[in-house]
């Protein structure tokens, strides 16, 4: 969403500002490639929450298993006492 927004707005301040000198065309330029270092770099954090969501829910799932493992092994060795 922030893309969508930004690029329009990047491209009415190229449009508004094509009457004036290089240097202003220069900042444009430069505007541009920020903003598009932005929205690559907020790609970027989007990525490492998924990844850091993936090993959270992978850590909770082994222990998840451990537990259960250990409550079957503890079932199954009362389970041979009582025989």
């Amino acid at each position: 969403m922030r893309k969508a927004l930004l690029i329009p707005v990047a491209a009415a301040a190229a449009l508004a500002l094509s009457a004036c000198g290089q240097s202003a065309k220069n900042e444009t330029a430069e505007a541009s490639e920020a903003m598009a270092g932005d929205s690559n770099t907020m790609g970027e954090a989007v990525n490492d929450v998924a990844a850091a969501e993936d090993a959270a829910f992978d850590a909770a799932q082994n222990s998840y298993d451990t537990v259960a493992n250990a409550t079957d092994e503890a079932v199954d060795e009362a389970a041979d006492e009582v025989d």
